[in-house]
């Protein structure tokens, strides 16, 4: 869906195809920096490239060494009896992607949960992407992998390796961060949204834009201490804090959408719905979508044939968002 509609973005004249184009996964991502400071550090890396977040741990594939990382998800990947093509002369088995990469800093395994890059390179990775989920190889994450050794020279695509725009918080080890995630210090000094600034990266001396609380990192009590110290920051009622739609050209307050102040927040996932949330998706889902995208999707897209099932399979078990999105 990603791939269509900024490829039809493109079409239309809305986005330029060499316009930056940042994707970021949704409730486990905290942006820390201005959007020209992220510009500044992604311009250190040379000819545009497409930039993906690097961590330490390399998934999904099976670990053979202690520097492949600690946290294992073998259990949720099909590996018995796979091997995947890089070219016509290689395939790999499931234990060989994790000593592939070359480790040039402490984070040298991508997650696609961060990426940023021309719009023009971006749709030619998502196309390539894509195709590998759809053809049934592997999921998103390990068809990245795929994409990255047969195209990263054609693509020119890097990994942060240094978290100079990306800090994936997966593993993180006390005493990496000049102050500690997410205590009262956390924005202290000068610089950030009138606040303060966000701390180093003491193994990089660097500060990265862009927070990726990923993984059993969201069970470990550092997402949601962060929650909480960013809510208390960052987050007043009728302060007119809103993102802009650019699709139906409207604001869309978030006051109250990301109030949370009913509940105390015990980890990643148990989050409630409020009756703002349920009200804001029963008027979303009334506004209409471009007829023109709709016939640029057309009816066999790639996203149509998909076999990951349907919207109407999900949250069975919550008749007040079932209502709310139909």
């Amino acid at each position: 869906m990603l791939q269509e509609v900024l490829e039809y973005e493109v079409m239309k004249g809305r986005i330029h195809e060499d316009d930056i184009v940042i994707f970021s996964d949704g409730h486990d991502v905290l942006l820390q920096q201005s959007l020209s400071d992220i510009l500044v550090a992604y311009n250190r890396f040379p000819d545009s490239p497409y930039l993906i977040s690097g961590e330490r741990n390399c998934w999904p594939w099976p670990h053979t060494h202690p520097s492949h990382g600690g946290y294992l998800l073998n259990n949720e990947a099909p590996f018995e009896n796979q091997s995947w093509t890089v070219n016509r002369w290689i395939r790999f088995l499931p234990e060989d992607f994790c000593r592939l990469l070359r480790a040039d800093g402490p984070y040298p395994f991508p997650n696609i949960g961060l990426s940023m890059g021309p719009a023009k390179r971006f749709i030619e990775v998502l196309k390539r992407n894509n195709k590998i989920v759809l053809e049934g190889d592997v999921n998103d994450q390990g068809a990245m992998w795929l994409v990255i050794l047969r195209h990263s020279i054609e693509l020119n695509i890097q990994i942060d390796q240094h978290a100079e725009v990306f800090l994936n918080m997966l593993q993180y080890h006390p005493g990496e961060l000049e102050r500690e995630p997410c205590d009262h210090t956390w924005f202290r000094g000068a610089g950030v949204f009138g606040h303060g600034r966000p701390p180093r990266n003491l193994l990089t001396n660097t500060t990265p834009g862009i927070l990726h609380f990923n993984g059993p990192s969201h069970e470990d009590h550092v997402w949601p201490s962060c929650y909480h110290v960013m809510t208390k920051e960052f987050r007043k009622t009728d302060q007119g804090h809103a993102l802009y739609d650019v699709d139906h050209n409207m604001l869309v307050g978030t006051d109250n959408i990301c109030d949370y102040s009913f509940y105390n927040i015990r980890g990643f996932h148990a989050h409630p719905l409020n009756q703002y949330q349920l009200a804001f998706l029963e008027d979303f889902y009334k506004l209409p979508i471009d007829p023109d995208l709709l016939a640029w999707r057309g009816s066999s897209s790639a996203v149509d044939a998909t076999r990951m099932g349907s919207e109407e399979d999900l949250h069975k078990g919550s008749p007040f968002l079932r209502k709310a999105l139909s």
